[in-house]
């Protein structure tokens, strides 16, 4: 019984410190919580583990990556040391670099007959960072395997390993290492090892060639995801063997050499992320994961200049500064115009839809009649999904297009919606289409060798093969960080950064002027003076659809009023209100695509300013469409709806001449029923689910006759070899959701189209 209150008394004890301590790395807690929800919990950011290995330059990537993670371990375990009295009384800003930040060790007691309350504050400040460091560099590895059993791809590793229990007992037993009878014990039995010297050193070197090794054998391909496991472990044990003989090491090594190295290094890194948020488009270069990194890193070199100025000053500098950034970003979220959308001048007045799909009809009347059956009439669903939805969307039309020589747009097509990235994709297409047509041109969506990517079959492919993710990352936690905690200068948020990007890629490949911004453009500018005589026929209606943040509602950014029509009741007309207060005006197509594809967080929402009655200033905002509808299947019905009326009421010798077929571009796969999920996760589980089984309803009820399905396909690994199976390596890449593709998973996606093209050639001919 003695012996029991002892255990649960010094328990107490260490529990106490364990919490003192913990203050004193508040900031490397922060970051390993910051990094285990961005890699564990964040959509946009796990799948980006998927395709590391895919990485372009992986040989720079991956390495890049590795030394960050490396850097951040090495400064979690050091800068912790500059925050005791001992130290920072010491440092200066001339000798802060090279510092040896060991001074607290000197005035220890090393009598081994001291109390446990000493014994274990004196244990924890030595070994407490060293574990906070390896659990950040555990958290990347199995970060790995937790994405890998999210999307289902199963192997040795996730059949052995349960990525989050094996965190747990991670953590459970860096906790052990906390206890210093425990510690000694197992420090004692790794001493009986013989020549320890010699086993340290030749294991740090075996794992360093180990992790090199496992690089060199990287084919791009689910199953290499394994080696990036292994990869990732080999560095946090690395780690682990390093740090824990540190005494043995710096020995051998100049101690002011060492931790002017980890300070230095920490330094360069944050004057490297400043500038690139002076220069964002550099960023575009480096691969996300490694952004996201930099950017946790240079916010926890600030915050420990903040804590160490404070500690010279005698003042709790960091929690001011925290609290007056929480305090000034609520102050200046209500009269900020930095998320405002670019409002510009418009002079298309908007016909009504009924009327609008009257000349549609009666532009084809001849065509229709001279046709052998019936007469295809498309409408067009993409349902979203990051870089790969828009890509399959922009795909599938080119390839439509080309097929018919153009028909499919200037004939057939009678709407465009969708939902993000698939309705990205449809807008960038429609740009192209519709300027050529308006022309009296054809459009020419496939690329030519001299296009800089001769692996690649169409420019939508050249176009989507862009990062447009790393910046986003950039500014989320850094300028646009600052702007919304100080509100001070003016730049353009990460939303418009992204518009440009866009628009700047795409023009790359489809201006045929230096100066056209074809993106840029008024949205209802490409519908002006469709009734001209030169325009041969009325083109489609594009629609862009985008979520109401405030009220949840649904709205359409239209070519055509609707707001009458019982169809499309409950649907809000975007530009229709945005008029009641910015008269005669819209937005540009890149802004419509923006707001109507924004990833939670990493695009901001689009704030337009508007007046109440009672003349009180407040901002309507705009969020990803997915939020609603992930297929913008509910638009296509009531246009079908629409269209029947108005076919029934004006043409009705035309009625047994149509036929309406409901294209469905989609890039998801089937969920699948795993597990029963706890009563703590149902909840959450059951947030997340109901968009998809939303988007599913539409669907079956669109119908799925016409549904074009993405998947991952096979390829050859190289693009310059013969695409005989039997004679070269095939791969099946894994196709994120983010906005970031490699070249293999843009491949796949092509192969993909090659192997619907059957399906898509049947759309066109078969009534």
């Amino acid at each position: 019984m003695i012996k029991l209150l002892l255990f649960f008394q010094q328990f107490s004890i260490w529990f106490k410190i364990l919490l003192n301590e913990l203050s004193n790395n508040l900031i490397s807690l922060f970051f390993i919580l910051a990094l285990y929800f961005a890699l564990w919990h964040f959509p946009q950011t796990i799948d980006l583990l998927l395709i590391l290995n895919q990485a372009d330059a992986f040989l720079f990537e991956v390495p890049l990556y590795f030394f960050l993670l490396m850097v951040s371990a090495f400064l979690i375990w050091n800068i912790p040391k500059y925050f005791y009295y001992y130290n920072y009384k010491d440092i200066s800003f001339s000798n802060l670099i090279g510092f040896i930040p060991n001074q607290h060790y000197k005035f220890q007691d090393r009598n081994k007959s001291v109390r446990y309350h000493y014994q274990v504050r004196v244990h924890m400040r030595k070994v407490l960072p060293r574990i906070l460091a390896l659990l950040l560099l555990i958290i990347s590895a199995l970060s790995i395997l937790n994405a890998m059993k999210l999307f289902e791809l199963d192997n040795i590793y996730t059949n052995f390993l349960e990525p989050t229990n094996t965190l747990i007992y991670c953590i459970f037993f860096l906790f052990l290492l906390l206890e210093p009878t425990i510690y000694s014990h197992m420090q004692e039995f790794i001493n009986k090892i013989p020549k320890t010297n010699a086993f340290i050193v030749l294991l740090s070197v075996g794992l360093i060639i180990f992790i090199i090794s496992l690089g060199t054998l990287n084919t791009q391909t689910e199953k290499d995801l394994g080696n990036l496991f292994l990869s990732n472990s080999a560095l946090a044990l690395f780690f682990f063997t390093l740090s824990f003989n540190s005494y043995r090491f710096l020995k051998e090594f100049p101690q002011k050499l060492f931790y002017g190295v980890v300070l230095f290094s920490g330094f360069i890194l944050l004057f490297s992320f400043l500038a690139l948020n002076f220069i964002p488009e550099w960023a575009s270069r480096i691969n996300p994961l490694s952004i996201l990194i930099l950017s946790l890193l240079s916010l926890f070199m600030i915050s420990f200049v903040l804590i160490l100025s404070g500690k010279k000053l005698k003042l709790p500098l960091f929690s001011i500064v925290v609290v007056l950034c929480l305090f000034s970003s609520r102050l200046f979220s209500e009269s900020s115009d930095h998320y405002q959308l670019t409002i510009k001048p418009s002079g298309v007045d908007r016909p009504v839809m009924e009327h609008y799909m009257y000349q549609w009809i009666k532009d084809r009347v001849d065509i229709i009649e001279k046709r052998e059956g019936k007469f295809p009439v498309f409408l067009v669903s993409s349902e979203g999904g990051g870089s790969r939805a828009g890509l399959w969307s922009f795909l599938v039309h080119s390839y439509l297009y080309e097929k018919s020589n153009g028909n499919y747009f200037e004939e057939n097509l009678l709407s465009l919606t969708g939902a993000s990235g698939g309705s990205v994709g449809n807008a960038m297409f429609f740009a192209e289409a519709q300027l050529a047509m308006s022309g009296n041109k054809k459009a020419n969506f496939k690329t030519k060798p001299t296009n800089g990517y001769p692996a690649l079959k169409y420019k939508a492919s050249a176009v989507y093969k862009e990062n447009y993710l790393s910046v986003s990352l950039l500014s989320l936690l850094g300028r646009d960080l600052f702007k919304e905690t100080t509100s001070l200068f003016r730049f353009k948020n990460r939303g418009k950064l992204l518009e440009e990007q866009w628009s700047d890629t795409y023009k790359k490949y489809f201006s045929r002027k230096s100066d056209e911004d074809i993106l840029q453009k008024e949205f209802l500018s490409f519908y002006n003076n469709i009734t001209n005589s030169k325009v041969r026929i009325t083109p489609p209606l594009l629609f862009i659809n985008t979520t109401h943040t405030q009220t949840g509602n649904y709205n359409v950014i239209s070519p055509v009023k609707y707001t009458h029509l019982r169809p499309l009741t409950g649907m809000r007309d975007f530009i229709e209100n945005l008029q009641k207060n910015y008269p005669d005006s819209s937005i540009g197509l890149s802004t419509a695509m923006r707001i109507n594809a924004g990833f939670p967080y990493i695009t901001p929402v689009g704030e337009v300013k508007k007046s109440s009655a009672s003349d009180k200033q407040y901002s309507d905002q705009y969020a990803d469409a997915g939020y609603y509808d992930n297929v913008g299947g509910i638009v296509s019905k009531g246009v079908e709806e629409v269209f029947r009326n108005v076919l029934h009421d004006s043409f009705p010798e035309l009625q047994d001449k149509i036929n309406i077929k409901h294209i469905i571009v989609a890039n998801s796969e089937e969920r699948k029923i795993i597990k029963t999920q706890t009563q703590f996760e149902a909840p959450l589980t059951t947030l997340q689910n109901v968009r998809y089984g939303h988007t599913q309803e539409i669907i079956k009820k669109l119908g799925s006759k016409y549904i074009i399905k993405l998947k991952p396909t096979m390829i050859p690994l190289s693009s310059s070899e013969s695409e005989n199976i039997e004679e070269v390596l095939m791969i099946k890449p894994v196709l994120p959701l983010g906005r970031y593709l490699s070249t293999v998973a843009v491949r796949s996606m092509e192969a993909r189209l090659n192997k619907v093209k059957p399906q898509l050639d049947s759309i066109l001919t078969v009534n």
